[in-house]
């Protein structure tokens, strides 16, 4: 309102300022205090508006901010985990004593313990990112031979990645300076974190020591074995032995258990010498026998049999009382054999028959 005035150094009297006021309020637009209040109101709330806007923004970035440091934390506490497995895992590839080897899917090296790298004379440092071939490995043990029944380290490194399972290897063969090995592996696979497998590990035990003891145990039991069958052939032959006591007749004393293999025994025995001896009378001694079953029976029934097919008539010696028993009981016919109470009975009886001229052939 005061700017539309005129200049009072330029007014000379009161007459002339008024009229101008006048003409000066009524041709010059007029800013009330209200358009002022307005004006300043709308400011006001943009210029709120704006701070109210800044500091959600600035909220949501602390928010942010604070989840992001939540996440540091979070990773960080997994990194210093991840190292403390890592040096345990570092540890154990210096310490054991195993062959241990991480392997990717071109069957390229990643990893190997110091064990397996003393092996091959190689630093552990110079497998990464070389093959099996590479390293020396014989082409036959590598791919393998199918004709020799050797699978090959790729075929087994294929199957477990190939399959995703865990697979022991109990006879795995492998070359160490020159000379070749027995290992006993160990592989499983493993993933990446979309769970993708990328490599195979590996862990090798050698048992050759082991292997070579196993074998000659088992070279040692196959002798053993056949030492007890000489043995039992010994015992058999010793525990059924044909004795020549005249011209055209032989004893075959039984003495002690008649079993299947023992009865086959027998047989082989008495007919054997029956032929050599060119035998007439055989007399089969059962005095030894404390029992008699149904076995040891048709045994002697059969011995005598056989031995009539080749012209030998048998006497059966050394009845007990409760053997003659037990033959009765179990219902045994012994009556096509001659039968006599003792072995001087059965002797006598022999000797009889071979001066009467019976039997001779």
């Amino acid at each position: 309102m005061i700017s539309c005035l005129p200049n009072h150094s330029f007014v000379p009297t009161m007459a002339v300022r008024i009229p101008s006021l006048i003409t000066c309020l009524g041709t010059v637009p007029m800013r009330d205090d209200q358009s002022t209040q307005m004006d300043s109101g709308t400011d006001v709330a943009e210029q709120t508006a704006r701070i109210q806007e800044l500091e959600r923004r600035l909220a949501e970035a602390e928010a942010r901010c604070a989840e992001r440091e939540q996440e540091v934390v979070r990773l960080r506490s997994a990194l210093a985990q991840d190292v403390k497995v890592l040096g345990i895992l570092n540890a154990l590839m210096e310490i054991t004593p195993a062959w241990v080897f991480i392997k990717d899917q071109q069957h390229r090296y990643h990893s190997v313990s110091r064990s397996y790298a003393d092996a091959l004379h190689i630093a552990p440092e110079q497998f990464v990112g070389k093959d099996d071939l590479d390293l020396g490995f014989p082409p036959e043990l590598v791919k393998g031979d199918p004709a020799r029944g050797i699978r090959g380290f790729w075929t087994d490194d294929r199957q477990v990645m190939d399959s995703g399972k865990q697979m022991i290897y109990p006879h795995d063969p492998a070359t160490v300076d020159g000379t070749v090995h027995i290992f006993h592996t160990i592989k499983c696979p493993l993933t990446d974190a979309n769970g993708q497998i990328w490599a195979v590990l590996g862990l090798a035990q050698d048992v050759t020591r082991v292997a070579q003891a196993e074998q000659a145990l088992k070279q040692s039991l196959a002798e053993q074995q056949v030492m007890i069958n000489s043995q039992q052939e010994l015992i058999l032959e010793l525990s059924t032995p044909l004795i020549p006591v005249h011209d055209g007749v032989v004893i075959m004393p039984i003495i002690g258990v008649v079993d299947t293999t023992r009865a086959g025994k027998i047989l082989e025995t008495l007919l054997e010498g029956i032929g050599r001896h060119h035998a007439i009378t055989a007399i089969l001694d059962i005095t030894g026998v404390k029992s008699v079953d149904t076995h040891v029976a048709n045994a002697l029934v059969q011995a005598a049999k056989a031995a009539r097919l080749l012209g030998t008539e048998v006497i059966l010696t050394g009845i007990t009382a409760a053997v003659a028993q037990t033959i009765v009981s179990i219902g045994i016919d012994l009556s096509s054999i001659d039968t006599q109470s003792t072995l001087q009975q059965g002797i006598a009886r022999a000797l009889s028959r071979r001066r009467n001229g019976f039997g001779s052939r």
